[in-house]
């Protein structure tokens, strides 16, 4: 393990490549995220953002690069990783809220939130109904909690999605598009809740497409262009003075 740096990143990615076959999709993609920070990663479809991000658990393993959370490290090389700490740990620190929800169907809401904590938080059951009904209510869910997800909508699903994520006290939180499978009318109640969490000061990547929650919300913007970081900086910067002709098309095309 690596001494910490109390003022340093809780989640470094560095270098990170992944090919699948003889296409390399991720081209050496760092990214350092302290705590508090909101991340919002943009692209065009086929940049690289959700393998980027599902490279940061390991639901895909890199093909090479360094992932640090907490001083933990686990570096690849050739597909193979070698760690200080188990996957699963590094895992359970970090939330995962995907595009499709991802809930079991024959569980009701509480039921999903707490499945996490019983088998691998390992609370009992008591303690594990407990943190689920605070982070269920958290995302104004409460009155739904004996109700099973084909009853709820796609916006009120996703949020039993983050209150899942929630219940484990990861230190950071990653968003695949969170929004991208909902109809419009149900984007702003998944956008509210996740505004609520940066200003409660989460740790949060954001694979988006939503450009006014990255321009409002998010600490750092990064825009990855073929695999790799061709921009990043504030939103100010990024929005007000991009300096790539790529960046310059793709906010003009959203």
């Amino acid at each position: 393990m690596i001494p910490m740096d109390p003022s340093g990143p809780i989640l470094s990615a560095i270098d990170i490549r992944k090919s699948f076959g003889d296409v390399e999709v991720l081209k050496g993609i760092s990214l350092d995220a302290k705590k508090h920070d909101v991340i919002s990663i943009l692209g065009a479809s086929g940049s690289g953002k959700s393998t980027f991000l599902r490279c940061l658990n390991f639901l895909e393993t890199p093909t090479s690069g360094k992932v640090i959370i907490h001083g933990d490290e686990i570096n690849v090389q050739n597909g193979q990783p070698k760690m200080s700490v188990p996957i699963e740990d590094i895992r359970k620190r970090l939330g995962m809220v995907f595009q499709q929800f991802n809930l079991w169907t024959h569980r009701t809401v509480l039921e999903n939130v707490m499945e996490g904590l019983i088998h691998v938080r390992k609370k009992s059951r008591g303690e594990a109904r407990s943190i689920a009904e605070n982070y269920i209510e958290r995302v104004g869910l409460s009155q739904r909690v004996d109700a099973y997800p084909g009853h709820l909508s796609g916006g009120q699903q996703q949020r039993v999605a983050i209150a899942r994520a929630l219940a484990m006290e990861p230190d950071a939180i990653l968003f695949d598009e969170p929004t991208s499978a909902l109809d419009p009318e149900l984007v702003g109640e998944v956008l509210k809740v996740m505004q609520s969490l940066a200003e409660e000061g989460r740790t949060m990547i954001v694979v988006t497409h939503e450009m006014a929650f990255a321009r409002e919300v998010s600490s750092e913007v990064v825009f990855l262009h073929q695999g790799k970081v061709l921009e990043k900086g504030t939103p100010d910067e990024m929005f007000a003075t991009p300096k790539s002709e790529e960046f310059k098309r793709f906010i003009a095309s959203m």
